[in-house]
């Protein structure tokens, strides 16, 4: 096959290019796949566009990570795949002279068998599963937060890893309150299942919050990476049931299940330090659990490609259509400047 191939590229802080790239060979237990769509992550890759996220952004380089397209190269050791196989993907192997920042905006990649591909389910609509490695993030964060029916849980932000933070909650049984400045992301919440919402706009958001949960929600998600989402999910958590401990000597061993703690989990990428003191947690109580999870795992991507397949996800209100490819160097900057009209951009190669 012909190693060229084309990519989007962040050449410098806020300029984007299409490019001709020279794809790296495909090793004898690896794949090439061509993409059909690439899904725009927009807090990560906008953070990076931008320099802000300068871990990643070692110019230029090649944003995205959510990608979905077919085999059409199997390499000459490797089993159970075959030509025309369709997958998703979360980036590819790097390609020589570019940063790859996952690499996933390119119209082919070479991947290594490992985590990186798996397959989607026989007879697929590839559009339906364009959001899979950006959901299967939010489903990783509401997981380890073990959500039990009928506990209450806020979400603040409703960017996509936000919404999707809301839709699983809602999927385990939670009742649940997003919180967002864009009316058109809670328009969402509500559609997806959230129980009610809250614009700051419309005042005091403690407040308002306060009145639907008045002891302090079990689970508080922060996925707005802002000061101000950090502080209200810093002080809308309720306090643990076991907050006493006896008080003749010997002390009693605490019997308080952190299991059951009001559970704070930071979703999201911070670019500037927030501080957070001990004591200002649940009103200074002993007893909240505190995550910040890592990356998608395999099992996370599986479950959120079962949950595509059951229809849980509806691309509508997502992206209507997609966007061919040509368009990047000015979508990116729609998708920045107009939040309330763009969830995200589902470029077409």
């Amino acid at each position: 096959m012909s190693q060229e191939a084309r990519a989007i590229v962040f050449t410098n802080p806020n300029e984007v290019e299409i490019r001709e790239i020279a794809l790296p060979a495909c090793g004898a237990e690896g794949v090439v796949c061509e993409t059909i769509y690439t899904f725009v992550s927009p807090g990560t890759e906008l953070r990076v566009l931008s320099g802000i996220q300068e871990s990643k952004s070692k110019f230029p380089l090649i944003p995205g990570y959510s990608w979905v397209g077919r085999v059409i190269e199997v390499g000459a050791e490797l089993t159970g795949w075959k030509e025309g196989d369709l997958v998703t993907g979360r980036g590819g192997n790097p390609v020589p002279g570019l940063t790859s920042m996952w690499g996933g905006q390119a119209s082919h990649h070479v991947c290594d068998v490992t985590q990186t591909v798996l397959k989607l389910p026989d007879g697929a609509d590839p559009w339906s599963y364009t959001p899979l490695e950006v959901a299967a993030i939010a489903w990783r964060g509401v997981s380890m937060a073990f959500p039990a029916a009928g506990e209450t849980a806020v979400v603040v932000g409703q960017g996509l890893i936000g919404a999707f933070n809301a839709l699983w909650l809602v999927h385990h049984g939670a009742r649940v309150i997003a919180v967002d400045l864009v009316e058109a992301r809670l328009a969402r919440a509500r559609k997806w299942g959230a129980a009610a919402t809250v614009n700051p706009q419309d005042g005091d958001a403690r407040e308002q919050i306060r009145r639907l949960v008045p002891d302090g929600a079990d689970i508080v998600i922060e996925s707005s990476s802002s000061k101000p989402g950090v502080e209200l999910a810093n002080e809308i958590l309720r306090k643990p049931a076991a907050s006493a401990m006896r008080t003749n000597y010997p002390v009693a061993a605490l019997h308080g299940n952190a299991h059951f703690w009001p559970r704070l989990v930071y979703q999201a990428t911070y670019t500037h330090r927030h501080d957070v003191g001990p004591g200002q947690l649940t009103g200074g109580t002993e007893g909240a659990l505190v995550l910040k999870p890592g990356d998608r795992s395999v099992a996370d991507r599986l479950q959120v490609m079962e949950q595509i397949r059951q229809g849980k996800i509806c691309m509508d209100d997502i992206a209507e259509a997609p966007t061919p490819v040509e368009e990047a160097p000015d979508a990116y900057f729609r998708l920045r400047d107009e939040p309330g009209k763009y969830n995200t951009i589902v470029y077409e190669w």
